[in-house]
């Protein structure tokens, strides 16, 4: 398996800190923003971050120059658009929390893996009163972009 950007990130700056919140006033962005870089959801932030990243965390010439080459081959997560599996609660808990609360709860499941920004692996869904032919072109966009891993 390649090498990729958001586990090589993570890898980079487990060696230096836990504290990703320390890291992240830092860097001058917002925590949510670093944890879904670090989970593959958002794209690799800008060189300027990334510089600053490879400085603080003491990486060496080499590890910021593979760094910089991974960012730009980076593919999002397969977990992107999904829900989040430690969010998601069981079925069995709809009589518990009732069919509003239990949605609310999947909501939140998809939201944290969801982009926080379009990029040109992302676009957020058409709405429903779109076009149809706008929908089919997108849907059928999604189905060539497709890959499917064998495991």
């Amino acid at each position: 398996m390649a090498l990729e950007f958001h586990k090589y990130l993570k890898d980079m700056r487990v060696r230096y800190t836990s504290n990703t919140r320390k890291l992240c006033v830092i860097l001058k962005l917002p925590h949510t923003a670093w944890s879904k870089i670090e989970r593959g959801i958002n794209p690799p932030p800008k060189p300027t971050i990334l510089k600053l990243f490879s400085r603080v965390v003491q990486c060496k010439s080499y590890e910021e120059v593979e760094l910089f080459a991974l960012a730009k081959r980076w593919r999002p997560s397969p977990n992107t658009n999904r829900p989040h599996e430690l969010l998601v609660p069981p079925a069995e808990a709809i009589s518990i929390l009732g069919e509003r609360e239990y949605n609310r709860r999947m909501e939140a499941a998809y939201e944290a893996n969801k982009p926080d920004y379009q990029h040109k692996h992302y676009k957020p869904l058409l709405p429903v009163g779109a076009p149809s032919k706008e929908r089919a072109k997108v849907e059928q966009e999604e189905e060539t972009e497709t890959i499917i891993h064998a495991s």
